[in-house]
């Protein structure tokens, strides 16, 4: 393949990958792939949400190499591929999909040519493993567009043992969650409130604080249409130890997790098979570090949707454990002093936590802005 027919066919995999959007695929990066037969393009694919198929799954579909009856890659469909990113080809505890690798290679495919190498160290090894397979593997080190296109990927690898966290808040155009009087329901239409049901349903795990537990009665599932197959963790942190028996929390399948401080606090009244984690309180609130830290570790969490309220969305800033605001905006003005975030302010405007890779999107009447913090806040 010539230099020129390389570098087009780059850019139509990176054209793919720029279909995709990083709030739904975080943790994991916007991916694009190509699919080639004798030359000839005949597929090409993206990663679109978080949980869902890969770049090279979906190009797979779309040139028809691919069995639905058995989820099976076909052989003899596609014998190229060009990717953005060094394709995954190792599992893990917390991997939602097989190894890329492993259904190129049942595919047939006999030559890879990818972006770079996956910067996330524990993912690295599929050109050797490809190579052993007979395949041709090229590397074209496409280091700075793929950055570019993942600030949410790139921030997530400077997270240590914690998820990928984001807060997701609906309020009016000056801010306000709620009226005064704590009246929230609804700030926005049905548009809005449909796409977040779909955050919840590829997010594994979704925390809300005492407040909103009792003013706001949530039941914190994932309400979309076809049925999503996995109900997200439902974390309660620091719940109060009763409340009525009807609560939306305790109906449902949907599993859950009581967040309590260390020492003698009893458990609550609650179903004998949910689960309970303890952590210290520090300066009068949880930590919230050592709770992320364990729902990566005993509970698989890689993606935590946070809702509230305020001042939850205030401590898990104040511990640096934000990685990016999704904003749910109404056009109308409620005033009061029920804002999105009660918690320690910055010096100045200045010093303030600025955000990038802004994603906004028209739900009916209502605006969503989806902002990242940078990789390197």
């Amino acid at each position: 393949m010539s230099e020129e027919r390389q570098k087009a066919l780059f850019l139509r995999a990176q054209a793919e990958a720029r279909k995709a959007s990083w709030l739904f695929t975080a943790p994991n990066p916007r991916v694009g792939a190509i699919a080639l037969q004798q030359g000839h393009v005949v597929g090409r694919g993206f990663h679109r949400v978080f949980g869902g198929p890969h770049a090279e799954e979906m190009a797979l579909r779309d040139a028809g190499a691919w069995c639905e009856k058995s989820n099976q890659p076909l052989a003899g469909f596609v014998d190229e591929m060009m990717i953005t990113l060094e394709p995954c080809c190792k599992s893990t505890a917390t991997k939602k999909r097989r190894p890329c690798t492993d259904i190129l290679l049942e595919a047939g495919v006999r030559k890879v040519t990818f972006g770079l190498n996956d910067p996330n160290d524990s993912q690295t090894g599929a050109a050797e493993k490809l190579n052993r397979a007979g395949v041709q593997v090229t590397t074209l080190r496409e280091h700075r567009s793929f950055r570019h296109l993942n600030p949410a990927f790139f921030r997530d690898l400077t997270c240590v043992n914690r998820p990928w966290i984001f807060l997701k808040w609906a309020s009016s155009l000056d801010g306000k969650m709620a009226t005064s009087g704590g009246v929230s329901q609804w700030i926005t239409g049905p548009e809005a409130r449909q796409e977040v049901h779909q955050l919840r349903a590829i997010s594994d795990a979704i925390l809300i604080g005492k407040t909103t537990l009792i003013e706001d009665d949530p039941s914190l599932t994932a309400r979309i249409t076809p049925p999503s197959s996995k109900q997200p963790l439902r974390v309660l942190l620091d719940p109060p130890s009763t409340f009525p028996a009807n609560a939306k929390i305790l109906q449902g399948d949907a599993p859950r997790l009581w967040v309590l401080e260390d020492g003698p606090q009893k458990v609550g009244a609650w179903p004998i098979e949910d689960a309970v984690v303890r952590v210290p309180r520090l300066s009068g609130n949880l930590c919230l570090t050592t709770l992320v830290g364990k729902l990566a570790t005993e509970f698989s969490v890689r993606r935590l949707m946070v809702e509230g309220g305020a001042k939850v969305h205030g401590s898990f800033l104040a511990e640096g454990l934000v990685d990016a605001i999704v904003r749910y905006e109404a056009p109308f003005l409620l005033g009061g002093p029920r804002c999105a975030v009660d918690g320690p302010s910055f010096s100045s405007p200045q010093d303030a936590l600025h955000l990038v890779s802004e994603e906004t999107a028209p739900l009916g009447r209502d605006v969503r802005r989806a902002l990242c913090v940078p990789p390197t806040a």
